[in-house]
């Protein structure tokens, strides 16, 4: 059996095994809470920060000029984001928003790198979560590429049942409270493709819709959608 890779666009955690390099990097921020829909920076912001989310749920993402979004990445504790942009001094190429109330560190770049020259170690620890999303960034391109609208749908499902789901005795219930829109955002596609690609979903007996929830009722079946021919 081929080793998981986490590479869900949910993220519960990049941060690895660095709990005391995590402290002392912490050490040097200062914590903000941000309410729901409350921007911490913008695409195309100079950056000054990078950040860790301590508690809440935060969405990354890039709009276009006619404010369309794809969603890179929605991120639940013990989570860093804007890393990728801050120590190349370029501005933020996405946006970050609060989805929940969210109590988060920032991390003045500057202060990062002082830290890092005395506790080299502290750069692993960074590293560790930039490579988890080049990962996740390069299978999302993958998916956009490749794959048709029924097999991105799939997909993201099992991405998502790996990362955030929990076994239940009718099946495995990814509840994180991800709307169509949400999906739409992740997949590419519009939200009335998404609801579709469920609703054919359903039909099959392969999962069951609830309120901002879904329950994937035949995994192995599900699966097997992913090696029909497009």
């Amino acid at each position: 059996m081929a080793e998981y890779f986490p590479d869900s666009p949910y993220v519960v955690d990049n941060v690895g095994g660095f709990s005391e390099e995590l402290m002392l990097l912490l050490s040097t921020s200062a914590t903000k809470n941000y309410n729901p829909g409350e921007i911490i920076y913008l695409q195309g912001e100079p950056s000054k920060y990078f950040y860790f989310l301590k508690d809440g749920k935060v969405k990354v993402s890039i709009f276009k000029e006619d404010g369309s979004e794809k969603i890179l990445a929605i991120q639940e504790n013990n989570t860093f984001f804007g890393e990728s942009a801050a120590f190349d001094r370029y501005p933020y190429f996405a946006t970050a928003t609060a989805m929940l109330t969210s109590r988060v560190c920032c991390i003045k770049i500057e202060d990062a790198e002082t830290l890092i020259q005395k506790h080299p170690r502290i750069s692993f620890l960074i590293i560790t979560s930039i490579i988890r999303k080049l990962r996740l960034l390069g299978l999302q391109v993958e998916d956009l590429t490749f794959l048709d609208a029924q097999k991105r749908v799939v997909h993201i499902i099992l991405k998502l049942l790996d990362e955030v789901g929990f076994s239940t005795k009718d099946g495995i219930v990814i509840e994180k409270r991800l709307t169509h829109e949400d999906l739409a955002s992740l997949t590419g596609l519009s939200r009335v493709t998404v609801t579709n690609v469920l609703n054919y979903l359903e039909k099959l007996n392969l999962i069951s819709k609830g309120r901002q929830k879904i329950m994937i009722i035949n995994k192995d079946k599900l699966s097997s959608l992913m090696e029909e021919p497009t």
